[in-house]
Parts: structure tokens; C-alpha cells; sequence
């Protein structure tokens, strides 16, 4: 996928321009590469040295292979980019052959860079009327800056792709799982899917759950990935948004918030042509409201489903009807299926050809608990007619009722006899979506990895590919109904879960696992302790206030509001909580800063200072925020000071101290009071010192850009590299390479010349 950066942006003008860019009529020699870019920077061009316009130094801009001198981004910074367009309107609009086709060109780079804020695009994409020269030129201004005025990235240093080359380097953890080793049949459905996909770019495959549409779904992708560019895969958790949104690409950075990652995850998958093909798998719920919107894509699409579709084209895949393929299944599995192939026959019909079970079956012979004779007279006693039985019915939640198919499943369960130890590792998977193996049992504190892997053998838990582990959903209705998860019998998950959601300072790499986790409780184990259940959530909204999640917060502060319509539940400081977390929702902040700010005041009357000192202190900080955001800076600057000489008071050096001081002083920074924000930091700095994290090498970075402010170089260059040593220190690479690149361009700002040592793929001295 091409970036907005000047490389492109040039390289899209000269497309545009006549052949050799030669105007006969008006000169007598063809109008240059050279030509072109003095003509667009002509007003720096005649005040600056003409060395830095050597062909030699252009040819590698166009190529991409060094930044555009700073001199020259911070001549237009400091004097405003509108006569680049004019430049350009004067110099070299002539030797456009299609101006309107130009704009067009560049009009769809920006829209297809995942790298641009949102924001930044609209500050470019202004309304402009393609037949107007001046309009259409200003726009040219307009992306020529941008493109100069970002982070330098070498041309050779590779972006997100569209579909014309491969992605699975830069879109992780889509793989496609591979199918079970012991899949086995299917062979004709397979190649009628592919048939079908030709004429249908949407196929929804419907069946009932424990037939192996999953499967079925993976060894398609096996079989036919030379059929196709691109194959992604995810599994579906309740929301589109939120699977697209969680999905790991390349380019994605920490400080981006939902929408944000969403918008350039969707952006890159409706580039998507027909040679690709995205899974997904589980797509259990008609009620989607994203659906609609990203069946009209050009990729092709195969969904997974148990429940009714109107959309697309339905592709039925009942239960595998060749008795010799099941009984195949049960021999990869059970050692002796030929001394007793006339009882797995009957076992088979039994259970009307039902995957899931007929495995089951098989890994239970093989366990050598029951004989085939006795299970088969287990099971008889518990079937019924799939005909004229509910076999599986989809209620809102896609939690499944009781059917034929169920009780089979159910039924063989009870079988096993499982212990108080599986019992407890069945509980909590509930809790999880999918999972890395040693990630789980660290979660439940277990000795080893002995049970989880017995499980997998039994059939209980899925290991679908490398060391990730999940309940099959038929066994999760099971495990919920017959084994009952709650606070008390998953409290060592919850304990260790929380422990996770109170780490704020760095970015955390199970992030997805912790956010689909919380998800889980929230369904499973809400109705079951609602002291827990609201401890837990205020808990979450922290965690998911670090990442951004907005559209989640708000659901955590609707579930809030529910269990504290209950009296009896919760304390003043609850409810103080709750109304500090819907202030700062930025959906209620903007243009509602009046009705937060009167949320917050009503917050601090009901917070109690001696029993929850940190709440107290974070509720005067938020206030001040609120008034500053509300030009009502003298007022928000009381409140901070507040919340900072409280927190100090108390001795609270912690995460929060260095948040709290952090906002005080940025707020400083901002109305020209720099001494007091550099003794605000420093005093901050000293008191932490013991203390390593991502928000600590800010505190670190913040001090480096305020002494910058001062006049203070050399301090502010040793503040900088204490920040990126402890960057390194954490392994937050991503952030390291940004906050040079800042560093860098605020000294050049202010007329400072950056270290070499900051020197970086990204970043170049002059």
C-alpha cells in the first residue's frame, strides 16, 4: 500500500505529465525533474543556498531514498504551505496533461494510506472542485506539505500491502489454522464449494454444530490456497468491528484508539480484490449490524454459521452421510474398530452421523472407561429422532438449547467422569476465547501442562494449530450448564486476570486475549456475584481507558449503572467512580463539557478522600481537565494543583502519581508557565526514580521537550536519552523510533541540531 510521503506524491505528479514533461511551444528544452521541484518549492528556492536543489540530491528525494532537507519543511512550516500551490498553479500546471485526473490520483492516495490519522486526512481531503485550477492546485500544496512534513520512511522500507502482493507479513496472526490431521470426507462438498464460490463471492456455511463446518472451512483453504493471493482467517466473538478492529497489522501503534484501528484495518481489507478470500469462522448470530456493510467487498468471503442468514449464499453442509468415512474417523482414534465394527456402526446411526460425537465416541473406547456395548446402551436411552427433536436452536446470546444433538454430547460427557482438577481447567476455558497453552495455565496457576493436554486428547479442547487451545462450542454449552462457572469456583483466573488489568504503564502483548477474556466474564459471570461483577468491571474500564477502547468503556459504564440501580450495592466512592467515568468519555465530552464538568463536581461531593485517596486525587485532575478543555484554564489549573500536592501528600509515588503529574505540567507547557512544569517533573521524576515503565519514560520525555522549551539543550538532550534508554530497556521499539523522530523535529523547531546517535531508518541528521 503507497504512503503519503514525497517519493509518492512526486512520483504520482510526473505520471501525470506530458511525455518528457517537453512543452514545445513555450521552451526550448524539456521542462526537468529538477525543473519540477524548484518550480513547486520556487519561493524557497530564491531564498536559500542552490546546492540543496543538485540534481543528484532531487533524484533521491523523487526516489525516496533520503528526506527533503529540514531546511526547507521548516521554511514552510514557519511560513505557511499556501505558496506551494501557488507555485505549482504558476511553474507547472502547464505541463500536467490532466489536471482533474492528477487530483483524482492523489485523492485516492490519501484515502488508501492506513498510516494517516483520520484526522490528518480531513485536514487534507478539503471539499474542492476538480474544474477549478486554483482549488485543485491548493490541494496539491496541501498533500506536497503533508507529505514533506511527516516522518521520514525510506522507499525501500516496506509498507501494508494491497492485494496485488502477498499481506500474511504484515496482517499477524490471520493465518489459516490447518485442518485436523484426522479430517477425513468431505472431498465432493469440498469441490462443490469452490464451484460455488465462483458465481457467489459470499458464502455463509450453515449446519448444525459438531458436524465440522470449521473444518470443513480450513481444509477448503488448504486445498485451494493456490486458487487464491491472500487467504485471511479470524474467529468471529460477538462483533465484526470489534474482530476487525483486534486484528494485528503492521503500522499499528499503541497510541491509536478503536476507531482509528478500525478505520485503517477496514480501509486495507475493501482494497482487497477478488483473488482474495477472508474466513470467518463461528459467525453465529443473524444480527450483525456491520454485516451488511462488509458483504459488499471485492474479496470473496466464506462464514462459518449456525444460525439463519438472509444475506448472501446459504451453503448447506449436513452430516457426513457415508457410514465408512465415520467409522474411518473412529479407527484414527479407537485401536480396536475392526474386533468391534458392527457396535460402531450402530454408535454411528445412534447418534445420527454426528462429527463431534462420533469422535467423542471414539476417544472414549479408546480411554478404555466403558466398552462400545455399554456406551451404545448409554446413549440409547438418551436419543431421540433428530427429525422430530430441536436439534440445535440459537438464542440472542448464541448460547445453544437443548436438542438432539446436544444430548449426545451431553450425554457422553457425564462418561468421563472428570475429575475436580479437569473439571476446573473446563471451567475457566470458558473464559477464554483462544489461548497460548503456557498462558493459560500461568492464568490458573497450574503446576503443568499435563491436564490441558489430556483434554485435548479426550476431545474437550481444541488445539487447532501451534500452542493455541479453545473449547469446541458445544462443549462450552455443556461445561456452562452441567459444571456452572462463577467468581468463587474461577476466582484464581479472576485474580491473576485483574493483576493483568491493572498494568497500565506498557503495552501489554496479550492485549486481544485480556480484552476478549473480559468480554467472557461480563457474559458468563455477571448474574453470579454482583459485588464481584462491579468490582471487576471498574477494574476493566482502567485497563480499557489505556487502550482506548471507547466504544467498550461505554458498555462497562452501562453494566455499572445497572448493578448501582440496586441501593444495597456499592458505596458513595461506586458511585463517585462511575460518574468520574462518564465525564471523561470523549462521546460525553464533545460539545457536552458543560454536563461533564457537572458530572464531576457531583463526583468530588460524593468522593470520600480518607477512604480512596488515589479516587479523590484522579477526580480533581479530571476536573481541571474538564475546565482547561473549557477555556476555563485558571479554574483547571487550581484543580490540578490540587490533585498534585494531594497525591504528594499522601506518598502515592506510583503510575498515578506520574499521570497526574504529567497532565499538570503539559497543561503548564501550554499557557507559557514552563519553570513551574520543569519543577513539577523534576520533583516527579526524583520521587520515581525507582520505577520502570512506559509511562515513566514519558515523564522522562516530557522533561526533554519542556527544557527545549527553557532554552536548556544540553538537559533536555540528557532527559531525551534517559527516556530512550528506558524505551530500549522495555522493548518498546515502535515508541523508541517515534519519540526520536519527535525529539528530532521539536529541536529543529526551535533551532537546535539533534545528536547523531538518534540516527535511525526512520530518521536521517541533515
Amino acid at each position: 500500500m503507497r504512503r503519503v510521503d514525497f517519493s509518492t506524491v512526486i512520483g504520482i505528479i510526473i505520471e501525470n505529465c506530458r511525455e518528457n514533461m517537453h512543452i514545445s511551444k513555450d521552451r526550448e528544452r524539456a521542462f526537468t525533474q529538477t525543473d519540477l521541484i524548484t518550480g513547486i518549492f520556487s519561493e524557497y528556492y530564491d531564498n536559500c543556498d542552490d546546492k540543496i536543489f543538485e540534481s543528484s540530491s532531487i533524484s533521491r528525494w523523487i526516489k525516496g531514498s533520503r528526506p527533503v532537507p529540514a531546511d526547507l519543511i521548516n521554511f514552510y512550516r514557519d511560513n505557511g504551505c499556501e505558496s506551494i500551490g501557488y507555485d505549482f498553479q504558476d511553474n507547472c500546471v502547464d505541463v500536467v496533461y490532466d489536471l482533474s485526473n492528477l487530483c483524482n490520483e492523489l485523492v485516492t492516495l490519501v484515502s488508501n494510506d492506513y498510516s494517516l490519522s483520520e484526522e490528518k486526512k480531513n485536514e487534507i481531503l478539503i471539499d474542492i472542485d476538480t474544474a477549478d485550477e486554483s482549488e485543485v492546485c491548493h490541494f496539491i500544496g496541501n498533500i506536497i506539505f503533508a507529505a514533506i512534513d511527516r516522518p521520514f520512511v525510506p522507499a525501500d522500507k516496506p509498507m501494508l500491502p494491497t492485494s496485488a502482493i502477498t499481506v500474511s507479513e504484515y496482517v499477524f496472526g490471520a493465518d489459516v489454522p490447518a485442518p485436523c490431521r484426522y479430517f477425513c470426507g468431505r472431498d465432493n462438498e469440498l469441490e462443490e464449494l469452490y464451484s460455488v464460490l465462483q458465481e457467489h463471492s459470499k458464502i455463509f456455511i450453515s449446519g448444525f454444530a459438531g458436524i465440522g463446518k470449521s473444518e470443513f472451512a480450513k481444509a477448503y483453504a488448504k486445498n485451494f490456497k493456490k486458487e487464491y493471493r491472500n487467504i485471511l482467517y479470524f474467529n468471529y466473538h460477538g462483533s465484526l468491528k470489534e474482530a476487525i478492529t483486534d486484528m494485528d497489522f503492521a503500522g499499528d501503534n499503541h497510541s491509536d484508539d478503536e476507531h482509528t484501528r478500525f478505520t485503517k484495518h477496514i480501509r486495507f481489507l475493501k482494497s482487497l480484490r477478488s483473488d482474495s478470500l477472508i474466513i470467518i469462522d463461528n459467525f453465529n448470530t443473524a444480527n450483525d449490524s456491520f454485516l451488511s456493510t462488509l458483504i459488499n467487498y471485492g474479496c470473496k468471503m466464506i462464514f462459518t454459521t449456525r444460525s439463519k442468514i438472509d444475506c448472501g449464499h446459504i451453503f448447506d453442509l449436513d452430516v457426513i452421510k457415508n457410514a465408512d468415512e465415520l467409522y474411518q474417523l473412529v479407527g484414527k482414534f479407537y485401536s480396536y474398530a475392526d474386533e468391534n465394527k458392527a457396535v460402531i456402526n450402530e454408535l454411528i446411526e445412534t447418534v445420527h452421523h454426528h462429527t463431534l460425537s462420533v469422535e467423542m465416541i471414539a476417544k472414549l473406547l479408546e480411554k478404555g472407561l466403558h466398552s462400545p456395548e455399554e456406551i451404545l446402551e448409554h446413549l440409547r436411552q438418551n436419543s431421540a429422532d433428530p427429525e422430530s427433536a430441536d436439534k440445535i436452536k440459537i438464542s440472542k446470546d448464541g448460547f445453544s438449547a437443548k436438542g438432539t444433538y446436544y444430548n449426545h454430547i451431553r450425554s457422553l460427557f457425564s462418561l468421563y467422569l472428570l475429575d475436580e482438577n479437569y473439571q476446573s481447567i473446563m471451567l475457566n476455558m470458558v473464559l477464554v476465547d483462544e489461548v497460548r497453552i503456557r498462558y493459560f495455565v500461568k492464568l490458573l496457576e497450574l503446576n503443568d501442562t499435563n491436564g490441558i493436554n489430556e483434554l485435548c486428547e479426550l476431545g474437550f479442547i481444541k488445539n487447532s494449530h501451534a500452542d493455541l487451545v479453545s473449547l469446541h462450542p458445544m462443549i462450552r454449552d455443556v461445561v456452562l450448564l452441567d459444571l456452572k462457572p462463577t467468581f468463587e469456583n474461577c476466582g484464581t483466573f479472576i485474580a491473576n486476570l485483574k493483576s493483568r488489568l491493572q498494568i497500565i504503564g506498557y503495552e501489554l502483548p496479550d492485549y486481544a486475549i485480556i480484552i476478549s477474556s473480559i468480554r467472557n466474564v461480563m457474559k458468563y459471570l455477571g448474574s453470579t456475584d454482583s459485588s464481584s461483577y462491579l468490582n471487576f468491571l471498574e477494574t476493566a474500564y482502567i485497563f480499557l481507558d489505556n487502550y482506548h477502547e471507547y466504544d467498550f468503556m461505554e458498555i462497562i459504564i452501562s453494566e455499572t449503572e445497572k448493578l448501582l440501580d440496586d441501593d444495597k450495592l456499592g458505596t458513595d466512592n461506586n458511585r463517585a467512580l462511575l460518574l468520574n467515568n462518564k465525564a471523561m468519555i470523549p462521546a460525553n465530552r464533545n460539545d457536552k463539557l458543560a454536563k461533564s464538568i457537572s458530572l464531576m463536581n457531583k463526583a468530588l461531593s460524593m468522593c470520600d478522600e480518607k477512604s480512596n485517596p488515589v479516587l479523590f486525587t484522579n477526580i480533581n485532575m479530571n476536573l481541571g481537565i474538564l475546565y482547561v478543555e473549557n477555556k476555563e484554564t485558571e479554574r483547571g489549573l487550581e484543580f490540578m494543583n490540587k490533585a498534585y500536592l494531594f497525591i504528594k501528600l499522601c506518598r502515592s509515588y506510583n503510575d498515578d502519581f506520574i499521570t497526574i503529574a504529567r497532565n499538570y505540567a503539559s497543561t503548564l507547557c501550554d499557557n507559557m508557565r514552563v519553570n513551574k512544569a520543569l519543577d513539577v517533573l523534576t520533583e516527579c521524576e526524583f520521587a520515581t526514580e525507582d520505577c520502570c515503565s512506559n509511562n515513566h519514560a514519558a515523564l522522562l520525555f516530557d522533561l526533554g521537550a519542556a527544557y527545549i522549551l527553557s532554552g536548556n539543550y544540553p538537559l533536555a538532550v540528557k532527559k531525551y536519552n534517559l527516556a530512550f534508554a528506558e524505551y530500549s530497556a522495555l522493548g518498546c521499539t515502535d515508541e523508541l523510533t517515534a519519540r526520536k523522530i519527535a525529539a528530532a523535529q521539536q529541536m529543529q523547531r526551535y533551532g537546535y541540531e539533534y545528536p547523531k546517535k538518534w540516527e535511525t531508518d526512520y530518521l536521517e541528521c541533515p
